[in-house]
């Protein structure tokens, strides 16, 4: 049959195939510039033709199954998007910021191939680092000796461990510091028995270390060096300027973390294992500026390990574990579920634990001091008045309690229905009124007396809270929805989330500033918040493409475009680092309707300008990380 070289064509609607119609790019000819307007209709009369298709089709009884109305449905709208490319492929979810400007750019087709030319150029000039996640790709040739060699003398390390241990915000509360200024001072020489170190103290194995280092377990090694990895970074991050030297130690800190993992086997477990590739990935987060796939590969292998040690069970489940272990298991496990929420959330994939299979319970709100390998059994939890190392992580841990449940939903092939995603919106609004006290949000008029790491913490969980209200009404802001009021709620959630998201970031962007409230913990910020500032900038990007052809739209198009206006220059300081933040730049200039000549002279200028960085040098770039 002839195809009459529309879009969709008659010959791929005809076969129900009208999605998949495309054609292939002719050199010879320049490409025919189709007007926004003109691909709008074009795309809501197929929307309208499927609907009635998929209507047709659910009026026709069946018989066979005898499914009831309730039943779940294959999905229509959430199948992700797959991109085909010459290396392989890559899919994210419907509800990831790279899915819905993907959405975008259906509609702009006339700007695509441009916009593509234009990334590839830029990218030579932005920096390339390592591949990935160095456990991932690091050859190891190093022997103990060198290994044990490159640590600093002690004065150094002391100041290194204490610099971890006083900072509560770096890393996850997964070790015991047992008051570590008074015991590693104090402790008496004594004889130790290498073979029974699972339930000790830091501090215990950190005097045993100085003692004897070559006695020293290379798991015991390696969490050493990704402690004073991480401890290096916060010191490099929070410098003004930055000393070089800071940052050549963070390199081989890193490195040598990572020889220690390999030379001690960390695939088969043990003590100290779990801890060590939690904060080595902690690390790893704060390294890169975009998602980076490697270290969700890396989440895996962690997720793996923690199963097949057994820390998805509650440790009450087996009476040889003791009170002082079961609870640090609690605490490391519980470090891993947020992990792999909020990675698996950044690369728009499904998580990897699975509720049904876990019976962990969650962590006591206690101090280090409260509790040790003598204790007969664990102290009752402070109340939530009282902040601990542990607190913020059973904040975190309230919110995701919803949070998988929706993401598995998203991540779901079968269709729900509005009452079962209008029951989650419910939950979700409980669990962040549950939050304890000092977490929840407050304007930042009435936070002045607040540490700086507590309002960076409510407001990371403010982000999170607004990023599952995208993902739960994200398929309701789609044009098929656009005239059924039924989907008012889900559609103005959706886009008023994204607002409180970019209304966000125009505050972490002032006040990281010198002088700013947020400034003392401006290190803080990481690709993670980053995915959900790049998640609210493109649902308005795809709202106001959505309003140029709706007949009732509620909210302010003004406003909304006031705040893209605002984020704009934003994106434009980070893309001199961040791939990202380019594509960010690019999609908003079309949206702003921002000159083309102007727009990427704008980036080149900024390109040319961008100072020689690495992953660790995030204090020079502009972009709102971190959770």
């Amino acid at each position: 049959m002839r195809c009459d070289r529309q879009l969709p064509c008659k010959t791929c609607v005809s076969k129900d195939i009208a999605l998949s119609c495309t054609y292939t790019p002719d050199p010879q000819r320049k490409a025919v510039v189709v007007g926004v307007g003109d691909r709008i209709q074009q795309l809501e009369a197929l929307v309208r033709s499927l609907m009635q298709q998929q209507q047709q089709q659910q009026q026709q009884p069946n018989s066979q199954d005898g499914a009831t109305a309730t039943s779940p449905m294959p999905s229509e709208h959430g199948n992700g998007n797959m991109r085909l490319h010459s290396h392989g492929s890559n899919y994210v979810s419907s509800v990831h910021w790279a899915a819905i400007l993907d959405s975008i750019s259906e509609l702009n087709d006339t700007y695509e191939t441009e916009r593509q030319a234009a990334m590839l150029t830029s990218g030579d000039h932005v920096p390339h680092y390592s591949p990935g996640p160095r456990l991932l790709y690091e050859p190891v040739q190093a022997t103990k000796d060198e290994i044990i060699s490159s640590i600093p003398a002690r004065a150094v390390v002391d100041r290194m461990v204490a610099r971890y241990f006083n900072t509560q915000d770096v890393a996850p509360a997964v070790l015991s510091s047992g008051q570590f200024l008074q015991e590693v001072r104090s402790h008496p020489p004594f004889h130790f028995n290498s073979n029974d170190s699972t339930n000790m103290h830091f501090p215990l194995q950190y005097e045993i270390f100085w003692q004897d280092p070559d006695a020293t377990s290379f798991a015991w090694l390696g969490l050493l060096f990704s402690i004073m990895c991480l401890s290096t970074q916060y010191q490099h991050l929070t410098e003004d300027p930055a000393e070089p030297e800071s940052l050549m130690r963070v390199h081989m800190f890193r490195e040598r973390a990572v020889h220690c993992l390999v030379l001690g086997h960390f695939t088969k477990g043990g003590p100290h294992v779990l801890e060590t590739m939690i904060i080595h990935c902690t690390s790893e987060i704060f390294m890169y500026k975009d998602a980076e796939i490697g270290l969700w590969l890396l989440l895996g292998i962690l997720v793996q390990l923690a199963l097949s040690l057994g820390y998805h069970r509650d440790p009450q489940n087996f009476s040889h574990i003791s009170p002082f272990a079961g609870e640090m298991r609690r605490r490391v496990w519980a470090a891993i579920v947020q992990m792999d929420l909020r990675l698996s959330s950044q690369m728009g994939l499904p998580r990897l634990l699975k509720s049904q299979q876990c019976d962990t319970s969650e962590p006591r709100n206690l101090l280090d001091s409260d509790f040790d390998e003598a204790s007969v059994e664990l102290p009752p939890s402070r109340p939530e008045t009282e902040v601990t190392p542990v607190l913020y992580g059973l904040a975190k841990i309230r919110i995701d309690s919803i949070g998988v449940l929706i993401s598995d939903l998203v991540a779901d092939t079968r269709e729900h229905l509005l009452p079962e995603i209008m029951h989650l919106d419910g939950k979700l609004h409980e669990a962040e009124t549950s939050l304890p006290p000092i977490f929840r949000w407050q304007p930042l008029g009435q936070s002045l007396m607040i540490p700086p790491q507590i309002v960076l913490h409510r407001l990371a969980l403010q982000l999170t809270v607004q990023r599952l209200v995208i993902s739960l009404h994200r398929r309701y802001l789609s044009a098929s929805y656009a005239a059924d009021e039924r989907y008012e709620y889900s559609r103005e959630a959706c886009v008023r989330a994204a607002i409180k998201i970019l209304e966000f970031q125009q505050m972490v962007h002032e006040e990281t500033q010198p002088g700013g409230l947020l400034y003392p913990v401006r290190w803080l910020r990481s690709s993670l918040l980053q995915s959900i500032f790049l998640l609210g900038m493109s649902i308005l990007c795809y709202y106001v493409q959505l309003m140029k052809s709706a007949t009732n739209v509620p909210l302010d198009r003004d406003k909304i475009l006031e705040l893209l206006r605002n984020t704009y220059p934003i994106w434009l300081r980070s893309s001199t680092v961040s791939q990202d933040a380019r594509k960010a730049v690019e999609y908003l200039s079309l949206v702003l309707g921002l000159p083309h000549q102007q727009h990427h002279t704008q980036l080149a200028n900024k390109t040319t300008a961008a100072p020689s960085t690495t992953p660790h040098d995030q204090v020079a770039w502009d972009a709102y990380h971190g959770d």
